[in-house]
């Protein structure tokens, strides 16, 4: 059976690992597997060993900027009413701060195949603990804190634990119908490299964005990913890490991620977020992506996210976009709690439009579109009382039945492209009769023969002049043997973009490849491209 290659981001305050989000490991005793947590759980944490629960919320300064407490406060919503689904590697779900909202039954442990309670068996199972304690600790309990809906129901599933492409599309699917967000912490590798989703994986998101809530939708939400530096320079300053783009030398270390390398977070039906700090700007692990919708708070290397930890604990060092994740993932409860009649499409609509416009300075700030975008922020920082506030009186734009999908319109194409960045090469998709007058999403498909395909910088232009940048040039390097590797194939590989929201769609839509990174002897041939827009008229 193929095994899912999933990675759990390991970020403390310093180095960033992997995609999916982070947090340093617990410092809690683990127990072991056959550990009696019932005991736990009868035996309530001493408050003497950590903050009671005034003192702990002053600690999650992510509250605050995200804009939750008003919503709790001044509109009486704390996500009464919406399932979250937490699909991790465990969660400790007879934790003081997460049990009062575990929803009876609502759980399945894939370690063993049966529904049990997904709980910690290694030393090292403390992220799904963490991660759902930001969306939804319970509050008003004297313990802990509170997550960002503190009052919606759980259910745990611990797909991670097993990582294989036939649990993970379970999870992503397992009771459809109560599960209104699935929230997923987890991604690729974060080494430059084209990870490619399976198809059970496209094939469950499709199915509950089609099935879920009743037709509703599922709202399924992944991290946008921690490769923003790649390349450490080890024992330097957490702010001198990262070496600069402009410092970039061809000795096969230095990597630009994208969050379009990642198949399970540009997948249309996803909503891919992305991480700002709590000076409300990039972290050093952020990386660009038109495929970014909204960015929730989350750690940098001076300060982190205050969550749940194991054995009824607490931390203050988790990070990364496995933070941020878990934001977005309450904020979209707290919509879904004060109307829980709107759409997936609906939800994702809110959160861009509802959306602060952070960082103002930050040269990514492209307002030439229908709306502001930013390949770091996409369209903002996610505002959860803005968000409430709008959905209140929004009217829905309808189901995945009510969505009109153009294409795929294909071209074939032999298109020698040049090892010279002076060169770019062009091609353009005519779109015309498509009753397509406000854009939801893009999907590209890319064919190229590149003996190093992280040389190509690949940009597409709308009818309307708008760019995404859907791929950049980059060093792959995953032996790390300082030597430049091919970052895998462009063979039909799927980008996604949400930079053109509301755009129409008719008219050119023009593909531009240019290889960058020259003197190599690696010239290519472009062999096709294809567009596919979902949107309303």
């Amino acid at each position: 059976m193929h095994r899912l290659f999933v990675v759990l981001a390991c970020l403390g305050m310093s180095v960033l690992a992997a995609c999916g989000g982070g947090g340093e490991d617990s410092t809690a005793t683990y127990p072991p597997p056959d550990f009696d947590y019932t005991a736990v759980l009868a035996d309530p944490y001493d408050q003497d060993e950590g903050p009671d629960e005034p003192s702990f919320l002053s600690l999650q300064w992510h509250l605050d900027a995200l804009g939750a407490k008003s919503v709790w406060t001044d509109l009486g919503i704390r996500g009464e009413g919406v399932r979250v689904a937490v699909v991790d590697d465990a969660i400790e779900t007879v934790h003081q701060d997460l049990a009062p909202n575990l929803v009876p039954g609502a759980v399945f442990d894939y370690r063993t195949g049966s529904a049990t309670e997904p709980l910690p068996w290694y030393f090292d199972d403390d992220h799904g603990t963490a991660v759902t304690g930001i969306i939804l600790a319970r509050d008003f309990n004297a313990f802990q804190g509170a997550g960002v809906a503190p009052r919606a129901g759980l259910a745990a599933y611990n797909a991670l634990a097993t990582s294989t492409d036939a649990d993970i599309a379970d999870a992503l699917t397992r009771e459809l119908d109560a599960n209104a967000i699935y929230n997923n912490s987890w991604g690729s590798p974060d080494n430059g490299m084209l990870n490619r989703a399976e198809d059970s994986f496209v094939a469950a998101v499709r199915t509950g964005i089609e099935k879920g809530r009743g037709g509703l939708g599922s709202v399924y939400v992944f991290p946008g990913g921690n490769g923003g530096c790649y390349h450490i320079t080890e024992g330097a300053r957490p702010e001198d890490r990262c070496i600069p783009i402009e410092n970039e030398t061809r000795d096969g270390y230095v990597n630009r991620e994208n969050s379009n390398y990642d198949g399970y977070v540009n997948q249309f039906g996803v909503i891919a977020a992305c991480a700002v700090d709590i000076d409300d700007k990039a972290p050093l692990y952020a990386e660009p992506g038109a495929n970014l919708l909204v960015c929730g708070p989350s750690g940098n290397s001076r300060i982190g996210i205050s969550t749940t930890d194991v054995l009824n604990g607490f931390r203050s060092d988790f990070s990364g976009t496995s933070a941020s994740t878990p934001m977005v993932s309450g904020t979209a409860a707290l919509v879904l709690s004060a109307r829980p009649d709107l759409s997936w499409r609906d939800v994702r609509l809110i959160l861009a439009y509802s959306a602060r416009r952070n960082d103002p300075a930050h040269p990514g700030w492209d307002l030439t579109g229908v709306r502001a975008f930013n390949p770091y922020y996409g369209f903002g920082a996610a505002d959860a009382r803005a968000a409430v506030e709008l959905a209140k009186n929004w009217q829905t734009v309808g189901r995945s039945k009510d969505l009109i999908r153009c294409g795929p319109f294909a071209r074939s194409s032999s298109i020698s492209i040049p090892d010279d960045a002076a060169k770019p090469q062009t091609d353009t998709i005519d779109v015309a009769n498509c009753g397509i007058g406000k854009i939801e999403f893009v999907e590209i498909g890319f064919s190229a023969a590149h003996p190093y395909s992280g040389d190509l910088r690949i940009d597409l232009s709308s009818p309307r002049g708008t760019q995404s940048r859907l791929a950049d040039a980059r060093y792959c390097n995953p032996d790390l043997d300082r030597i430049a590797d091919n970052c895998g194939r462009y063979d039909d590989w799927r980008f996604g973009s949400v930079r053109h929201l509301d755009e129409a769609a008719n008219g050119p839509w023009r593909l531009q490849v240019s290889d960058l990174l020259q003197d190599d002897a690696g010239t290519g041939t472009w062999t096709g491209w294809s567009l596919t827009l979902w949107g309303r008229p």
